[in-house]
């Protein structure tokens, strides 16, 4: 038998909350607790909602995650060993397991390889100091194939990495593939939904690959949960990508537009599903982001606690949505 997973949140779910009604990380975390999980996800180099690195804040932040029983994963970008130190250190004094980081683009995938491997060999040991583990992603910058490239080229158990159940995809990776290639080196994951908007349908030149709540995408969520679980991954970490959209990077893997996990969502769009242009669309309409991607986050809750249960994928701390309308 499997063991019950534990279920973080992101602090991507309250992108338009924080922006728009100034929530900050104490409301996040009292939101988390509220909502069942056991714990959060968040970003910590030069923080939108984190609040800053002196020793009162951070302790205050840590206190308040344990008096509501929550764990924390932090979460930066960049292979830059001083950063990487400097965050690996804010992470150990908030009591993380985890720092999350990805590569940042270059022009030159090799290179962009090469100079990861570089960076990370020499983090590596200040990651095993701290007692914290580095988690690479594959994020929208390389697939999971050149993910996995570079951590078995650092080759050090605090070098591992994190994945995402969608991310590859902008390099035409399907999702199976990805999580095949990287399963042995996963320690967590970001769990999410999409679906492709043709060009020209939303007044974008080029399809795009368009989060939506979960359930209503293309993605495998529960046949992916179950891999990373058959390859020892004990936490996943829910990030609602309503709104969000970008475009394909070119093709690295073998996956087709049209089809499979690429199927095309055609309009007409509800914008509780799919809002490509979410800035237009709530200047020309009058839209409320903060509020429904409330709404949208909540229905992914739901959908998570109804999927998990009938698949028989039990959590650690059972989850608590609202009712709709509530």
């Amino acid at each position: 038998m499997t063991s019950p997973l534990q279920l973080y949140i992101h602090f991507f779910n309250f992108r338009f909350r924080h922006r728009d009604r100034g929530m900050d990380v104490h409301g996040f975390i009292d939101a988390a607790a509220a909502l069942g999980f056991s714990g959060i996800n968040i970003w910590i180099k030069h923080p939108p909602l984190f609040g800053g690195y002196d020793a009162a804040y951070l302790d205050a932040v840590r206190h308040h995650l344990e008096a509501c029983g929550l764990g924390i994963d932090a979460e930066m970008n960049g292979t830059d060993p001083k950063e990487l130190a400097a965050m690996l250190d804010v992470a150990r004094r908030l009591g993380a397991e985890h720092l999350r980081t990805y590569t940042l683009r270059r022009p030159d995938a090799r290179e962009q390889v090469e100079s990861a491997v570089r960076d990370l060999k020499l983090a590596a040991p200040l990651a095993e100091k701290a007692g914290v583990t580095l988690l690479v992603e594959n994020h929208e910058d390389l697939t999971a194939t050149e993910v996995a490239e570079i951590l078995e080229r650092v080759d050090h158990p605090r070098v591992r990495a994190l994945f995402d159940y969608g991310n590859s995809a902008v390099f035409m990776e399907e999702p199976a593939v990805s999580a095949t290639v990287l399963g042995r080196y996963v320690r967590t994951a970001h769990l999410k939904d999409h679906v492709v908007i043709p060009a020209g349908v939303a007044g974008n030149d080029e399809p795009l690959w368009m989060g939506v709540p979960l359930g209503a995408g293309n993605l495998p969520i529960v046949e992916t949960t179950r891999a990373l679980q058959a390859a020892g991954v004990k936490r996943i970490s829910f990030e609602n990508c309503w709104a969000y959209s970008t475009s394909f990077r070119g093709r690295r893997g073998a996956g087709i537009l049209g089809k499979g996990v690429f199927a095309y969502h055609h309009p007409p769009y509800d914008p509780m599903i799919c809002l490509p242009d979410a800035e237009g669309a709530a200047a020309t309409r009058g839209l409320d982001l903060a509020e429904m991607e409330e709404i949208t986050m909540h229905a992914s809750v739901r959908w998570l606690e109804q999927t998990l249960a009938r698949e028989g994928i039990p959590l650690t701390r059972a989850l608590r949505p609202p009712e709709p309308g509530k």
